[in-house]
């Protein structure tokens, strides 16, 4: 063998060595890994199953239908969920098209339709109304989610579809509680504010005027407190179907509160449209409402003002309604006013007042005034009644004709009415301790001090402190007042009663017809009111209702007192009726306490020329 020949085999030898020691490790390493390797292998796809069994009984036990679609949109699968939602079977829906895939008006929050979405590879949701296999409506939120494969192409569509009708239905319930009056149905004071607000951005594009009409019925209180409460709902309730069936279905018709109702009219030609709809509202109440317990009659009154005209905004027209209402109220009540600019001026002056008599009740600006009382048939004084007047730094003495309305409204009047109280007491106290000792003093009550609580408590503690003897106080309350609400009328009476005082009905024979209660309530005298005393003798119809209220009243042993006399004639006329006890201008007008005693002077004067020519009098 050559040396080249020897030098191949030796240089193959070599490598067959080189290749058997690397090649039979590693033979014998895979060897021993291939099991490892098919052990994980089939591991992997254990668990691969294993996830598609649980990803298909989630779906299959979730509690939102699901729906699968190819690209095309024919439905492949649908969950037990979505035959429960919606009533169609597996059946019904496999292989038909998922129509709401074929929906190309609908868009989710961000205005993005369907389709735009799967093309953009991105998830879509929407809320809608659809319809089970039986008809019924529901509420459904629909979440739509592409699915695309290797090579990111549309592969399927899977549709989310949950049930939400109940959560619609209590949304819808708690903003019926949070926009709508609970007892009419109608648009309560905050959601007719949004619509007022709507109304004012509509007409500034359109350019149309629209109508803000303020309604408040008429003695509503007085159904409300002598029928009750449930009566008063049944009357509230007609009277906002009445409204609705007043105006057209665009308009807006709310319920502010109580008896206080609000109407919007769109689009109207002209404010003459508001008055139309005005008197039809006026003449739609005023027909008798038969309530569960018995018929009444209502009215309203209404106040208009008009956009834009008076205002373009809605705080601005809500006040000037509420001004115009109060001026068809000051007008008598069941009729409409439009607003103008002097109740503007009337509502600043007012507010000024108001603000100025609550410094004077601060600093007790009040005197009170008194006119005599004679007793014809003893030709003396027999008492007085007390007539408060407000002492002005810049305009003297305010009569009660402008401030007590006010004072009312305000609930001032309780405080006023304590002064002039107390003033009374002291007066009439001092007069007493100089030996006038035969006269009483008669105080007025308003309707908001005979609701007060406190009344009877006040009434004593004003007595105590003035040390007047109850006897000599006389509280004066008119009819209407009693008749607001009779069985309390009669309780508050009587606790008075109790504490010692007298009780006169002022106005008698002007308000509601209270001669049937007149026996049960525990009072002293009747005031015949200055209406009826005016026309004598003259007036034949108020000579027979002077002579009945004298005549009732002296079969109720039951004292007469007639005020507002200004004349011989009518003097004689009631004295020859045995009405004995008078009061007016013919004797005396209201004095203060300093000019008391010379006004006594003169009345004793004149109607006793055998007794002292004067009286004396002292002032506190």
């Amino acid at each position: 063998m050559d040396l080249l020949t020897q030098g191949f085999l030796t240089q193959g030898l070599l490598i067959f060595v080189i290749f058997a020691l690397v090649t039979v490790p590693l033979l014998l390493w895979l060897a021993g890994w291939r099991p490892m390797i098919l052990e994980s292998q089939r591991r992997q796809a254990r668990l691969n199953n294993q996830s598609m069994r649980i990803l298909s009984s989630a779906v299959e036990q979730s509690q939102s239908g699901v729906i699968i679609a190819d690209c095309a949109g024919v439905i492949d699968y649908v969950n037990p969920r979505y035959t429960q939602i919606t009533g169609y079977s597996k059946d019904d829906a496999v292989g038909r098209v998922a129509e709401l895939l074929n929906n190309e008006e609908l868009t989710d929050v961000n205005n993005i339709s369907l389709q735009e979405a799967l093309l953009l590879g991105a998830s879509w949701e929407t809320f809608m109304v659809s319809k089970r296999k039986n008809g019924e409506h529901f509420w459904q939120q629909v979440t739509v989610s592409p699915i695309n494969d290797d090579l990111g192409a549309l592969s399927h569509i899977v549709l989310n579809i949950e049930d939400i009708s109940d959560r619609v239905e209590t949304q819808a319930q708690m903003e019926k509680l949070a926009f709508y009056d609970p007892l009419t149905g109608l648009e309560n004071r905050r959601l007719f504010r949004d619509r007022l607000e709507q109304g004012l951005r509509h007409l500034r594009r359109s350019k149309k005027p629209m109508a803000l009409l303020f309604l408040d019925l008429d003695q509503f209180k007085r159904i409300n407190d002598t029928l009750g409460h449930d009566a008063g709902d049944e009357l509230l309730c007609t009277v906002a179907q009445r409204l609705r069936d007043c105006v057209r279905e665009e308009d807006i018709v709310a319920r502010l509160g109580g008896d206080e109702f609000t109407i919007l009219l769109a689009n109207i030609t002209s404010p003459d449209d508001a008055g139309l709809v005005a008197r039809k509202i006026l003449r739609a109440l005023i027909e008798p409402i038969a309530l569960s317990t018995q018929e009444v009659t209502v009215s309203c009154s209404i106040g208009i003002t008009v956009a834009p005209e008076d205002s373009m905004n809605a705080s601005v027209l809500m006040r000037n309604a509420d001004l115009a209402m109060y001026r068809a109220k000051d007008q008598g009540r069941n009729n409409f006013q439009y607003f103008t600019d002097d109740m503007n001026i009337e509502s600043l002056a007012r507010m000024s007042l108001e603000n100025e008599l609550r410094i004077a009740v601060s600093n007790e600006d009040f005197v009170v005034h008194f006119q005599p009382q004679i007793d014809m048939v003893g030709g003396r004084i027999c008492g007085y009644e007390a007539l408060v007047r407000w002492r002005h730094e810049q305009v003297d003495v305010i009569s009660p004709d402008r401030f007590i309305p006010i004072a009312e409204e305000t609930g001032l009047i309780i405080q006023v009415g304590e002064i002039v109280l107390r003033q009374a007491c002291l007066q009439l106290r001092a007069m007493q301790t100089a030996g006038i000792t035969d006269q009483t003093i008669a105080v007025n009550l308003s309707a908001r001090q005979f609701r007060d609580r406190n009344l009877v408590q006040m009434v004593r503690r004003v007595l105590s402190e003035t040390g007047l003897a109850p006897q000599w106080l006389e509280l004066e309350i008119t009819e209407s007042m009693l008749m607001d609400n009779i069985d309390q009328a009669i309780s508050i009476l009587s606790e008075l009663k109790a504490l010692g005082v007298a009780i006169a009905i002022d106005d008698f024979g002007t308000g509601y017809s209270s001669l049937s209660y007149l026996t049960q309530l525990p009072v002293d005298k009747l005031k015949v009111d200055r209406s009826f005393v005016s026309n004598l003798p003259d007036s034949p119809r108020h000579t027979a209702i002077t002579t009945a209220i004298i005549a009732m009243a002296q079969r109720l042993n039951l004292q007469v007192v007639a005020e507002g006399v200004e004349t011989e004639p009518q003097a004689s006329f009631l004295t020859e009726h045995q009405c004995n006890i008078l009061q007016g201008f013919l004797f005396c007008h209201p004095v203060s306490a300093d000019d008391l005693p010379a006004q006594m002077t003169r009345m004793e004067s004149r109607f006793s020329t055998d007794k002292a020519p004067a009286l004396a009098v002292v002032t506190h």
